[in-house]
């Protein structure tokens, strides 16, 4: 399927959703600022490793039609921007029982400097019933790459999510598993990305009411990153994360 070919399909969806306006209604939206910094972000192509400071922007929200979510990097040494925008269209809620929601999946990754980017994602998942989690998702892509760079064959992903809260205390993230392509210089390595952020929210101890400040660690486990082989990246961030 050819990159038209989907960004006319994100379009015809973005009406559909748009038509649908009138009866459509927010049920929750959040939207956060992180700032953390790290030392051991690794450089795949050679080998080194250095210090970063991230900024992120994030921006979900569920509404009767769907969800959305939005998140957007900014990246120190070198300067970078990371970014990707998911439509989730709700296609089936069942009544009860392990699996809550079916759902189509949109996905936009836009990428500057080092991960210079832009593809498209197409595929769909569920949403599980999980005891203790606030959500846990298991989704399947097909990533429709871009024409930037290095000419990268068209490939799959998994996407699992989830959100655990105990109290004060809350534990997130995701794990990417992608297969292997070719590009015009070789093979690009399939791999996974695990990342985590362990945070206990602090504003109770402030006194402040305007929202989650919640400080703690982001640990980032990534297996042949950029699709280099034998390139793994250990990288733990200290963070702080801010909900308006």
């Amino acid at each position: 399927m050819k990159i038209k070919t989907i960004k006319s399909l994100a379009l015809v969806t973005a009406i559909s959703l748009c038509s649908t306006g009138v009866s459509a209604k927010e049920l929750w939206s959040d939207f956060s600022i992180t700032a953390m910094t790290g030392a051991d972000y690794l450089e795949p192509f050679s080998g080194e490793e250095d210090d970063r400071s991230v900024v992120t922007i994030e921006h979900a929200s569920g509404h009767t039609w769907g969800s959305t979510f939005f998140f957007m990097d900014r990246l120190s040494n070198p300067d970078e921007v990371y970014g990707e925008l998911n439509i989730n269209p709700t296609l089936y809620k069942p009544q009860d029982g392990f699996v809550k929601e079916v759902f189509l999946g949109l996905q936009t990754e836009y990428g500057s400097g080092d991960t210079d980017q832009n593809n498209y994602l197409l595929g769909g998942g569920v949403s599980l019933d999980v005891p203790g989690f606030q959500y846990f998702n298991v989704a399947y892509y097909r990533r429709f790459q871009d024409d930037i760079g290095i000419e990268r064959e068209d490939n799959n992903q998994i996407t699992v999510t989830w959100g655990y809260n105990k109290g004060n205390f809350r534990y997130d993230g995701f794990l990417d598993i992608v297969d292997s392509t070719d590009t015009m210089f070789g093979k690009s390595e399939g791999g996974f990305n695990f990342t985590s952020q362990l945070k206990y929210n602090i504003a109770p101890m402030l006194g402040l009411d305007t929202g989650r400040l919640d400080v703690g660690i982001e640990y980032v486990f990534w297996k042949n990153k950029f699709g280099v082989d034998g390139e793994t990246e250990h990288n733990p961030n200290l963070m702080v994360k801010w909900h308006f």
